[in-house]
């Protein structure tokens, strides 16, 4: 991922790798929600964080924010395995898709990165 300019900056991982399609959701189905990957933060400041988070975008294009799916790191100049999961309950019929999303903090230069060996699991359970 490249490197964020502001907090309020959210980039989605690049590869179709952090990214799965859900069709034919069904209010009140549930999705579970695992992903697990490589956290690299290369930090310019010492009061910076990189964040993770794994969002649902709704048939009506709005960003939903499962429970559970956000991780925060402080860790500078080194890479950590991460994971993070969470769960979603439809709230509207049709095509969901999660992905995974990262950003730095206070407008930190530095760069987030995720890759490596990458898992991210969506269970669906139909109501």
């Amino acid at each position: 991922m490249p490197p964020t300019t502001t907090y309020a900056d959210w980039l989605d991982a690049g590869s179709r790798v952090f990214r799965v399609d859900m069709p034919n959701l069904e209010p009140l189905d549930v999705l579970l929600l695992d992903c697990s990957f490589t956290l690299e933060f290369l930090a310019s400041g010492i009061n910076d964080q990189a964040r993770v988070r794994l969002v649902a975008v709704a048939p009506n294009g709005i960003m939903l924010i499962p429970p559970g799916a956000h991780t925060a790191s402080e860790l500078r100049n080194s890479r950590a395995p991460a994971a993070i999961s969470g769960f979603l309950v439809a709230s509207q019929a049709g095509n969901y898709r999660v992905k995974l999303q990262g950003k730095t903090r206070n407008g930190d230069p530095g760069q987030l990165a995720i890759y490596d060996a990458s898992v991210l699991r969506v269970l669906h359970l139909k109501r």
